[in-house]
């Protein structure tokens, strides 16, 4: 299952409207981002200040999970440990600050591998 993305024109996409996969994610909060749209540059990094489709990446990911094809999730969301079904269930039904706190909590808590700083 392909994890792409449509990301809203801002600054970080060149002001254009793009299709892209999270490659990585960093401790300070930016992503990578690999363009797959055939446009220019390939990859890109938005920071938390950027407009992120949290909503859609979310979704994706639980729908990723829920099938265990883990082969486009980013190595960051990849679970080390099963997720419980709760938080699955659950997680939709939150708004995207409530579920990306949860996301942080499952971390601290193991499910996912720690985030590496930009460049490591």
């Amino acid at each position: 299952m392909q994890l792409i993305l449509e990301i809203p024109a801002q600054k970080a996409t060149n002001n254009e409207r793009r299709k892209a996969a999270v490659l990585a994610c960093y401790k300070d909060g930016s992503l990578l981002l690999d363009a797959r749209d055939n446009l220019k540059p390939a990859r890109f990094t938005m920071f938390p200040t950027d407009d992120f489709p949290w909503t859609q990446f979310i979704a994706k990911l639980l729908a990723a999970w829920q099938l265990c094809d883990y082969s486009d999730v980013p190595e960051a969301f990849k679970p080390i440990k099963q997720i419980p079904t709760f938080v699955i269930e659950g997680l939709p039904n939150e708004p995207v600050p409530q579920q990306l706190k949860i996301l942080a909590t499952l971390r601290t808590q193991g499910y996912f591998a720690p985030l590496v700083s930009p460049g490591k």
